[in-house]
């Protein structure tokens, strides 16, 4: 395609341009934002001070290519080659790369701004909102704070991600994948979640109205007094565990819940499967933890006093700082070592 064509193109609001030959195409200082460029050849195209926000070069073959002073804001760079692209003064602040995006030798995506996408990714506080991420893997993520309202995270991964407090307003979660992931804080009104696996996900405080829950699966998640549910009563057959004081969690499974800092006093936790649970300066005072599995769990500042742990398995817990004061120990009190002080 000839570059005039593209721009009369571009002009009447077409955007998908997937996949065109604009090897040697000159585009300098050309209004592209937008666009669906993927898999475009773009080798050797003078791009200088064109605007690209939010353009899709996935797979983008962009070799030698001129982004001098080029703005692209947002653009998602995955698996895109750059190998001896031109890249000084280009704005890429909040692109997207993966581990398969070619970038040339000095460059440092990191310095330059841009999202690493990827399981386990830190993306604390980034900005995200309106991107498409669907079908991308961020299992383990940290995305606390993060501003992803409107974004497209259809099928996307994100089991055990951190999302505490992220703005998730109108985004689409529809089939993803949140099992166990902690949505503590999370203002996710409007979102679509139609079809989503959120079992074991922790929706202590966070904004669910007007939410989109038509067939998804919380089935264990975790809720609290203020979270705010949509009306529809979809989950009316679905067993949610509320966590709060004198909360009755008998025989739950909590294991691996962040719960740090959580008031559970009085709670009878009897049974309770709260292996590797993070119960970090959790307060369970006179809480029953009789036969409950605290197996690798973190009981660091923990207030146990007058807490029942008959018979409970604290193998390898962590019990450095604890308040035991009047607590019932299990007898002998561990089974094996493990990483425990009750100084």
């Amino acid at each position: 395609m000839k570059t005039g064509e593209l721009r009369q193109r571009y002009a009447s609001g077409e955007r998908d341009f997937s996949d065109l030959n604009l090897q040697q195409a000159d585009l300098s200082h050309v209004n592209l934002d937008q666009a669906d460029l993927w898999g475009a050849d773009l080798q050797g195209a003078d791009l200088s001070g064109t605007s690209l926000r939010q353009v899709n070069l996935r797979e983008a073959q962009l070799t030698r290519a001129n982004l001098h002073r080029a703005d692209l804001k947002k653009a998602d760079l995955r698996a895109a080659c750059l190998d001896q692209a031109h890249l000084e003064q280009t704005d890429l602040t909040g692109a997207l790369y993966d581990r398969q995006t070619q970038f040339p030798p000095s460059f440092r995506p990191d310095q330059a701004g841009m999202y690493l996408i990827e399981p386990g990714s830190q993306l604390a506080d980034s900005d995200l909102q309106g991107q498409d991420l669907s079908g991308s893997d961020l299992s383990g993520a940290d995305l606390s704070q993060a501003n992803l309202s409107r974004a497209n995270l259809f099928g996307v991964a994100l089991r055990q991600a951190n999302l505490m407090g992220a703005t998730l307003r109108e985004t689409d979660f529809s089939s993803a994948d949140l099992a166990g992931a902690n949505l503590t804080g999370a203002d996710l009104t409007g979102a679509d979640l139609s079809q989503v696996n959120g079992c074991k996900a922790q929706l202590l405080a966070a904004n669910l109205q007007q939410v989109n829950l038509s067939g998804a699966n919380l089935q264990g998640a975790l809720y609290s007094d203020s979270t705010l549910f949509p009306e529809s009563g979809l989950l009316l057959d679905q067993e949610l565990y509320r966590i709060a004081p004198g909360a009755s969690l008998w025989g739950a499974d909590l294991s691996g819940a962040y719960l740090a800092g959580i008031d559970l006093q009085a709670a009878n936790l009897a049974g309770a499967n709260l292996m590797g649970a993070d119960l970090w300066g959790a307060c369970l005072r006179e809480s029953d933890l009789s036969d409950a599995n605290l197996m690798r769990a973190n009981l660091t500042g923990a207030d146990l006093s007058g807490a029942n742990l008959t018979g409970a398995n604290l193998e390898d817990a962590i019990l450095e700082n604890a308040q035991l004061d009047g607590a019932t120990l299990p007898h002998p009190l561990f089974d094996a070592p493990g990483q425990v002080s009750l100084s």
